[in-house]
């Protein structure tokens, strides 16, 4: 039992959250573990909005509220710190919650390494946030309608080269403010920022910006990431999700705080697409967080 313990470094619940970050992150709230296979970032609130996950989603949309309820339209970014946690399971079905309230959303897929909202949404990539951002395609072109009302999408089009630099270009503030005019809710569903800086543009811009975490996936290391997102790039609104709860396991999972706290984590990686998705292991780990030193 003292071995398995010491080398249990998982996230499980919102409480480790809490404690590993000095309570200086704010939770937004946790997502049960949905026991069936979904496809890739499905959309499910729509095919039972009273089911468990669904209520999770809508206490996910109250507590938003608690963080900016000032009037006019918003910019929700969504990140995580490696691929595999949810983030863009998150994205779709958060928007889709949203949607159900009424106001017009539309998701923008900013990660254009590895681009999942076709999929989740089930059309192909052929145009998207590349091809608006080199001026190859007319938004009105590239925005798509979803079988939701309310909720539109926009793919993240054929992989760049250069996405970083795409993404900091005039012409993304440019669209901002058009798809601000046009609708109440812009959710950015971003690249995860342990791997690549891709996002951090996104989540220093918005109005909610929202860390994902995969509870028995995230490792315990990656709450520094959160640190120093708000300590060094004054992200001071930056809220967790925990995602993937196993709520029959897992009796307790609100636990809040507020203070402050410090930490570094960052790992980097450049090219098309992000380090291989699969469980982190102690060793790659140790690894990254050393090897940097």
């Amino acid at each position: 039992m003292l071995v398995r313990y010491i080398l249990h470094d998982n996230i499980t619940s919102l409480n480790n959250i809490a404690k590993l970050s000095n309570a200086s992150i704010g939770i937004l709230g946790m997502l049960p573990k949905y026991k069936k296979e979904i496809p890739i970032s499905q959309l499910l609130v729509d095919k039972n909005p009273k089911s468990l996950i669904a209520e999770s989603f809508r206490s996910v949309r109250t507590n938003l509220q608690f963080v900016d309820n000032s009037p006019g339209p918003k910019i929700i970014a969504i990140t995580s710190t490696i691929s595999g946690e949810g983030k863009t399971f998150v994205a779709i079905n958060l928007a889709g919650i949203i949607s159900f309230s009424g106001k017009r959303v539309i998701v923008l897929d900013l990660d254009m390494r590895k681009p999942k909202i076709h999929l989740g949404m089930g059309v192909e990539n052929t145009r998207g946030m590349s091809t608006l951002l080199i001026d190859r395609d007319e938004l009105d072109g590239c925005i798509r309608h979803s079988v939701m009302e309310n909720l539109d999408f926009i793919t993240a089009g054929p992989i760049p080269p250069n996405p970083s630099e795409l993404i900091i270009s005039p012409r993304m503030g440019q669209i901002l403010e058009e798809l601000k005019r046009r609708y109440d809710i812009i959710l950015i569903d971003n690249p995860p920022v342990g791997l690549v800086t891709d996002g951090i543009a996104m989540i220093q811009l918005a109005d909610y910006p929202i860390y994902i975490f995969r509870a028995d996936y995230s490792k315990k290391i990656f709450v520094q990431n959160v640190d120093r997102l708000i300590n060094e790039n004054k992200i001071t609104r930056l809220s967790v999700i925990l995602n993937g709860v196993d709520v029959d396991r897992n009796k307790y999972g609100y636990n809040y705080g507020y203070g402050y706290g410090y930490g570094y984590g960052y790992g980097m990686g450049y090219g098309y697409g992000y380090y291989e998705e699969r469980t982190p292991t102690k060793t790659g780990l140790l690894s990254w967080l050393f090897g940097r030193s």
